[in-house]
């Protein structure tokens, strides 16, 4: 029977109270919170007993979390994952909590808490007592790294308290057992034709510029001067120094030009690879500028001008990302072999189905794999919820491509990562086999020869 609730944005303390309490355990990615509490209450699937806030997120998340869940579910236990640092007593203040627990705390310790605060919860008569279990810590242990607030007003009584009299009328939430829920699996999507291209990953550093690049590169062998990239990192894009180009304009201005062909295509820089760019704004504050309701305009009306659009995202789910995703025909997630960057690209996937925004043709790419770090391709599958479709191994030469202001499809076409990306050129263009006339290194323009 699920008995406690956790709400975090940290991918490694959910795996770790995963493990730690297996069916007992619900767990809502802090991510929702970006669409209202409201609506992240309403995907809890069961009664929790106990809710676990935290860690990474902020006062006012938690306040408001604290407040939401204790309207829904009257009698909830709060405990607040944080480290107890000095500002501590304002949240105590703020936050209807029942306990703070450092995420640093022992399994045992963790345990033991919430062991204490069941058993209070239960004999005041806010709580049905909790199916027999196995796996529960030591009550004995005392925690040293968690510390009860004194928020629990009246010490546990000796016997139960009587339910209130509309609970005898009423059937209970749990009363029923419900069949273990089945592990998520990411739904299949039907295929479209190619126009719009998203690249997007949960994470930064995860390699989805260079893949951007690639991939534009590749499909401009095949349709040369009919494909633009759009380098939607607002705040830190760096496409036009991957390209080694001299970005004189960018996005902002782009998008002020959305209405008009014209206008977008005196904004276009050529890349000599015979594809279009996009850079990102100037500057980091220009971003702030840029509505997310023109920037769609702008992808709609570039895909009426080039065949393929290509759009580097900015790391993680904002306006911008939701919106390029939105536009897109295709979507190109990126992660690393990480415990952390999987269960994150699986919280983006859990987000954008229940949103809609999935694009039609999804296309999942492992990056810089490497041996001896303790996972293998094949845990990916179970954490994504999918199997990867692409896997690019960790190598050189995409730094060496990089700093040459060249793309590693070119640069090196034998490197194993160029031939990993080329794999990912071609599920959208099969055509799109590399030329020798296409190959060429070369010195940064402003370096000596």
């Amino acid at each position: 029977m699920t008995r406690y609730l956790l709400v975090s944005r940290s991918a490694e303390y959910e795996t770790r109270l995963r493990r730690l309490f297996r069916a007992r355990m619900q767990t809502l990615p802090g991510e929702y919170l970006t669409f209202g509490v409201d609506e992240a209450v309403d995907r809890v699937r069961k009664t929790p007993a106990i809710a676990l806030l935290g860690p990474l997120l902020t006062l006012g998340e938690t306040k408001a979390l604290s407040a939401g869940l204790a309207e829904q579910y009257p009698g909830i236990g709060v405990v607040v994952v944080r480290e107890q640092r000095s500002d501590l007593e304002d949240w105590v203040e703020e936050v209807g909590m029942h306990a703070v627990l450092s995420p640093e705390a022992t399994d045992a310790a963790t345990q033991s808490l919430l062991a204490r605060l069941d058993d209070w919860l239960v004999t005041s008569g806010r709580a049905e007592a909790p199916e027999p279990t196995t796996d529960v810590g030591d009550p004995d242990d005392d925690g040293t790294t968690i510390s009860l607030v004194d928020l629990l007003k009246a010490p546990p009584s000796k016997t139960p308290a009587a339910p209130p009299a509309s609970a005898a009328e009423e059937p209970s939430r749990e009363a029923s057992v419900e069949p273990a829920e089945p592990e998520w699996t990411l739904p299949d999507v039907g295929g479209v034709r190619t126009e719009v291209i998203a690249v997007a990953a949960p994470k930064g550093g995860q390699g989805k510029t260079t893949l951007a690049v690639n991939l534009a590169t590749g499909l401009a062998e095949v349709a040369p001067n009919s494909v633009v990239l759009i380098d939607a990192d607002l705040q830190f894009g760096d496409i036009a120094n991957v390209l080694d180009l001299v970005a004189t304009r960018g996005l902002a201005e782009a998008v002020d030009a959305a209405d008009d062909e014209v206008l977008i295509k005196t904004q276009l820089i050529r890349h000599s690879d015979d594809f279009f760019v996009i850079p990102a704004p100037r500057s980091p504050e220009l971003a702030d500028v840029i509505d997310p309701q023109r920037m769609g305009a702008l992808i709609d009306r570039l895909a009426t001008m080039f065949r393929y659009v290509v759009i580097d995202t900015t790391p993680g789910l904002g306006e911008h990302t939701l919106t390029a995703l939105e536009h897109a025909t295709d979507g190109i997630f990126v992660t690393s072999l990480t415990v952390a960057s999987l269960r994150a690209l699986r919280t983006e996937f859990e987000l954008l189905v229940t949103l809609g925004l999935l694009p039609q043709n999804r296309h999942i790419v492992l990056n810089a794999v490497e041996k001896n770090t303790g996972l293998v391709v094949a845990d990916a599958e179970p954490i994504i919820g999918a199997a990867p479709d692409v896997i690019v191994p960790r190598s050189s030469g995409v730094l060496l491509a990089a700093n040459a202001g060249v793309p590693l499809i070119h640069n090196d076409p034998r490197d194993p990562a160029a031939k990993a990306v080329r794999t990912l050129v071609q599920r959208i263009e099969p055509a799109a086999y590399p030329t020798r006339r296409r190959i060429h290194r070369r010195r940064r323009s402003n370096e000596p020869q």
